[in-house]
């Protein structure tokens, strides 16, 4: 997903893998899918309108697409490529306060998108993302779905 050269970088997997290996892959499904990106990202666009992003640029989502990372390992030279969706969930005991402090502290961009909100609006993107936590928060545990590609 954060590869520069895709290509490149396939290319090389395949050429060190033995013959007969496997290589094996997984990359993050659909972000409307994936609340733990998708939450924040939807709340902090209300306040912060970003351009689109390139689907092709360095990133989570790149290859969400289903059967776009698979054509692409393909074109590079491996045989027998197969693809399916696993659908998991990221569990953890935390709470929506604990949620945002640990997506705020992982995110180079999230923290440079929260360094551009007035305090206020910071108050609130909180609120919101707490609230749309809700549906996946019990007791101090949130269990959120976290459909990947492999």
């Amino acid at each position: 997903m954060f590869f520069e050269d895709v290509t490149v970088a396939l290319g090389e997997m395949l050429r060190v893998v033995k013959p007969g290996g496997t290589v094996a892959l997984a990359v993050w499904g659909d972000r409307a899918a994936n609340p733990f990106f998708s939450i924040v990202t939807e709340v902090l666009a209300r306040y912060l309108p970003s351009p689109p992003e390139d689907p092709d640029a360095p990133g989570a989502f790149r290859f969400a697409e289903p059967g776009k990372l698979a054509a692409l390992l393909s074109q590079a030279g491996a045989a027998g490529v197969r693809e399916q969706v696993v659908d998991f969930h990221i569990e953890a005991a935390m709470t929506p306060a604990e949620f945002w402090q640990l997506r705020s502290e992982i995110s180079d961009s999230l923290r440079a998108k929260v360094a551009r909100l007035t305090e206020g609006e910071l108050v609130q993107v909180v609120r919101e993302v707490s609230e749309r936590l809700q549906p996946f928060s019990s007791a101090g545990h949130l269990r959120m779905p976290a459909p990947s590609l492999r």
